[in-house]
């Protein structure tokens, strides 16, 4: 049997180097017992973000502002 390369006819999209949000990559915080980690920008919309929460794995996107907005707060409860 002979193997044979099978090539389709669409592309994937590679995430933009440039893109508004990978200074997010690899930033987290705690939720409880959970930390919820920044793994990458969404490849359709680059204003969002991919998180995954330790706990159960569980991964979702969520808008890039939100994320600093959480990130902000965690900071300032922090410093207090």
């Amino acid at each position: 049997m002979n193997a044979q390369q099978i090539a389709f006819s669409f592309r994937v999209k590679q995430p933009q180097r440039n893109a508004p949000n990978t200074d997010l990559l690899g930033r987290s915080y705690k939720d409880g017992y959970a930390t919820i980690t920044v793994t990458g920008v969404c490849l359709d919309d680059t204003t969002r973000v991919m998180v995954e929460r330790d706990l159960d794995g569980r991964t979702w996107s969520m808008p890039g502002w939100v994320m600093r907005l959480v990130l902000l707060e965690e900071k300032r409860k922090q410093a207090a």
